[in-house]
């Protein structure tokens, strides 16, 4: 920690003298991310000048360790992803924005970014500090409501019409970006099984016995879940964020109105759409909420989907036509039940409980709490009505 402060100094000073602060006084202080954060030590800065105003920021330091990036080759580069979203992607959604004249309220709201480092086992990514504009995270240990969600998913297809106009305006350069940031499922196979192995393990202390069966049933076949990785993955339509749930996000009420900002582009990548939505959907929501609005909430995104597009010039039904969507979101419905399995536990764990990644991903599992019980059987359960199990 000492070692990371001494290069977070050194950055800060420099981003002092670049914004003209050259009076200037500097106060770091580490934070935690109570069980939310399994890659980055977060600390919170300030850069304060007489009457100035503070220039607040947010910092995110590696804590990787060798065993970690080795046994796990995605886990090394999240990173640099991260990085590149800010200094390429995010340049590129802004010239899009000025291009088509977009207004700045219904832009994406991406925080600025002050640098980076990316000195393997030193790296460090430098953010706008968006709790001193008011922004906070959402309870994991609770389930959003129809406010919360409809408004993340607004921000989601936001993010998601930015992907499709830089691929409509330019193929070639969506394409190097996609390539930058793939991840190879058949590379991390035996690591995903190995993890999915003690998830349906753990999920299936607390289910009855008709539904043991029926979830073991469904993943003895490997079709399932190879046929599910394959279209998740291999289809480049889109770029999508790969671990969009409410700890990837932070809100704020002003005059009112909700708002909500995307954080966390660690697991960019190109991908379907609709593993998006199940990650978002089965990470912060319970079996009721999932009644009431998983229909109304698939509705919901496509039609921001194409209001989005629309203000970037183009048209929805050129580059992802309500039937495809529709018959996505049936190709990839198993996929809430393969995310609920792997990250519900780790979702819902108390900060005292949660895992350190070190070595094998698949060790970061941990034993579902009541909560966690609750949700899983929650999603069980939707499944066997859909039909799925």
């Amino acid at each position: 920690m000492a070692k990371v402060k001494e290069q977070l100094k050194k950055i800060l000073e420099d981003i002092a003298i670049k914004e003209n602060y050259l009076l200037h006084k500097i106060d770091i202080k580490p934070i935690s991310s109570g069980g939310a954060n399994y890659t980055t030590e977060l600390y919170l800065a300030t850069i304060s000048e007489g009457l100035k105003p503070d220039i607040n920021i947010f910092a995110k330091a590696a804590i990787l360790n060798e065993d970690a990036r080795k046994n796990n080759d995605f886990l090394g580069r999240v990173y640099e992803i991260e990085a590149k979203f800010y200094s390429e992607v995010a340049v590129n959604f802004e010239r899009l924005y000025k291009k088509c004249k977009v207004p700045e309220e219904d832009r994406l709201f991406i925080p600025k970014c002050y640098g980076h480092i990316l000195v393997p086992y030193e790296e460090i990514l430098l953010l706008d500090n968006l709790e001193a504009k008011g922004f906070q995270n959402f309870d994991r240990m609770k389930t959003f409501n129809w406010d919360y969600a409809s408004t993340a998913i607004t921000q989601l297809a936001k993010f998601h019409a930015l992907g499709l106009a830089l691929r409509d305006e330019n193929p070639h350069e969506f394409k190097r970006i996609v390539d930058n940031f793939k991840f190879d499922f058949n590379e991390n196979k035996e690591m995903m099984d190995s993890f999915l192995k003690i998830a349906l393990e753990n999920g299936c202390e607390s289910l009855d016995d008709d539904h043991k069966v029926r979830l073991h049933k469904f993943f003895a076949d490997t079709k399932n879940i190879e046929t599910l990785m394959t279209s998740w993955a291999a289809d480049d339509t889109f770029l999508i964020h790969g671990d969009y749930r409410p700890s990837s996000l932070m809100h704020r009420r002003r005059n009112g109105k909700l708002e909500i900002v995307p954080l966390d582009y660690q697991t960019l990548r190109g991908g379907n759409p609709v593993g998006d939505l199940m990650h978002f959907v089965f990470s912060g929501s319970d079996e009721e909420f999932r009644r009431l609005h998983y229909q109304r909430l698939m509705d919901h995104y496509f039609t921001q989907l194409t209001l989005a597009l629309k203000q970037l010039n183009v048209d929805v039904e050129k580059m992802y036509p309500r039937a495809t969507f529709e018959a996505d979101l049936v190709k990839l419905r198993s996929l809430g039940l393969f995310l609920g399995l792997m990250i519900t536990g780790i979702v819902t764990v108390a900060p005292e409980e949660a895992p350190v990644i070190d070595g094998d991903f698949s060790t970061m599992q941990v034993k579902p709490n009541q909560l966690a019980t609750e949700r899983i059987n929650g999603i069980v359960k939707d499944y066997v009505r859909w039909g799925v199990l």
